[in-house]
């Protein structure tokens, strides 16, 4: 699958997650809350540009197949 590599704002991710109907954990909430640090990865599943970074736990998670890594 191939997708753009664009670069998303946090309010473009925090839409597309609701779209996808990804759910932030608290963690996550806390993370934007507290002005966390946000990443516009590529899952490595499945491609899909809809990742979420939490610097806390050091860990990425695709709102689309779920995979963390």
């Amino acid at each position: 699958m191939a997708e753009s590599k664009k670069v998303l704002t946090p309010e473009e991710i925090m839409q597309q997650a609701e779209e996808e109907g990804y759910e932030l954990s608290n963690e996550e909430l806390e993370m934007i809350a507290g002005g966390g640090e946000w990443k516009n990865e590529c899952c490595p599943r499945c491609g899909h540009t809809g990742t979420m970074y939490n610097p806390a736990l050091k860990k990425s998670r695709c709102g689309k197949c779920g995979l963390t890594w």
